[in-house]
């Protein structure tokens, strides 16, 4: 093929990438998520603030996440009935709600602790209305999911980077209840983007029977698939052992050894990896994607025996943005495996078992890190996250159904067939 000719192709496939709807989802994506990086900082300066203390900061940052995780395979049911739209409009409405009011709060008065918690928590429910569709929204505003999600993720990365240090300078100039409101307006942006979006005719909102039934269905389907809910309940042990200890282990022990700007500066090194994780993951096109996720992850273990080491901060920096590459390619590929082979019917609700089981036993991780830690050490912690991570790999790529997975199912096969093959082809 010519120069000419790449050059043209490449234009299509940008011109099919960034259609308007495309264009108004990345943009209430990464409008929600920029506010959202930037809140933790003005939460906890206001909890502080308020006077009520670390204790106060814990239960503010968990009550979000608390009814996240406690409502998101309900919504998940919800998105099926009644459709991603005008849940991922409402969710972002009340979030606007939410912070504004907190904001208002605190500029005029010294509210209660439990206030704050209650909106957080209201805030989180507004999360687990949203989360369902991110999951399947890619499916129906562009033909080409991989490339989609490498662009949504390498932006994700940029502003993981970018928020956190945003946050802190309009803490310097202003103050947190001004960082809480501009988080709000992130979610104004956020509907106002989704509300412009303009969705192909597609089947349908199922599920028009009891809520639990569909539940129950939606869990047929995800334990149908073996390399689905292997994977999941993999990422579950993980979220125990790997992802929620090494958060705590790797601040307490860079900012004790290093300093706080060094550990800032992993951070955004972690970011720097994420970036470049996105852009590799939306070119790569391997036939196999969860046998390339597998290996792509175990470059996220490195960091742990950095940080045991106390290594140099060149090693240091290295090692967290080889982990972030590797943990965003296999977000990617993961993302993209999920959208082409589960049905659309039915996207939503495994999407929300797939996020739930996921991050669940993250918090309890990180709770359960500070015991752990003065019982054996931060460094047998962290081999043992080591091991643990290296084994679920390892696991992952020793499983046929996972590891020779096609990128895209066999063609012209209805979603029950599909299904059909999804099962076989595991048991083979």
């Amino acid at each position: 093929m010519s120069q000419s000719s790449g050059e043209s192709a490449t234009s299509v496939a940008d011109e099919r990438l960034w259609s308007r709807n495309f264009r108004m989802y990345f943009t209430a994506r990464i409008a929600s998520l920029f506010g959202d990086t930037m809140l933790p900082v003005a939460l906890t300066a206001a909890v502080l603030h308020a006077g009520y203390g670390t204790f106060g900061v814990g239960l503010v940052l968990a009550a979000s996440m608390a009814s996240w995780v406690l409502l998101m395979l309900f919504t998940g049911v919800l998105a099926d009935r009644v459709g991603v739209m005008p849940m991922m409009i409402s969710a972002d409405a009340m979030r606007f709600v939410v912070q504004v009011v907190l904001a208002g709060s605190l500029l005029l008065s010294r509210p209660s602790l439990w206030l704050i918690v209650g909106l957080q928590g209201v805030a989180g429910i507004g999360t687990a209305l949203f989360e369902p569709g991110n999951g399947s929204l890619v499916t129906r505003i562009t033909t080409d999911v991989q490339r989609a999600n490498g662009v949504l993720r390498t932006a994700q990365a940029m502003v993981s980077i970018i928020g956190p240090a945003v946050g802190g300078a309009l803490l310097a100039v202003a103050n947190s209840p001004a960082v809480i409101a501009v988080d709000g307006i992130t979610f104004l942006v956020s509907g106002l983007s989704l509300v412009m979006v303009r969705l192909p005719a597609g089947a349908p909102p199922v599920g028009r029977g009891r809520m639990l039934a569909d539940l129950v269905d939606g869990w047929h389907e995800f334990v149908s698939r073996r390399w689905l809910w292997t994977v999941i309940l993999i990422f579950c042990i993980f979220g125990l052992v790997v992802f929620g200890p090494f958060l705590v282990i790797s601040a307490s022990t860079i900012t004790e050894h290093r300093g706080s700007t060094i550990y800032g500066l992993s951070v955004a090194m972690q970011g720097v990896g994420g970036v470049i994780g996105g852009i590799a993951a939306a070119r790569i096109r391997p036939r196999r994607p969860l046998f390339v996720a597998a290996c792509a992850f175990l470059l996220y273990i490195p960091q742990f025996l950095v940080v045991a080491v106390n290594a140099v901060p060149a090693f240091l920096f290295s090692a967290m943005a080889v982990g972030g590459m590797g943990r965003t390619i296999w977000h990617v590929l993961w993302m993209s495996t999920e959208q082409r082979h589960l049905p659309t019917s039915v996207l939503n609700r495994i999407y929300a078992y797939d996020v739930t089981g996921s991050i669940m036993l993250i918090p309890v991780g990180r709770a359960l890190t500070g015991p752990l830690v003065a019982g054996i050490g931060s460094v047998p912690t962290l081999l043992i996250s080591t091991v643990v991570a290296m084994a679920g790999c390892f696991t992952m790529l020793a499983m046929r159904g996972i590891r020779r997975l096609p990128a895209q199912p066999a063609p012209a096969i209805s979603d029950k067939s599909c299904s059909e093959f999804d099962k076989t082809s595991v048991v083979q």
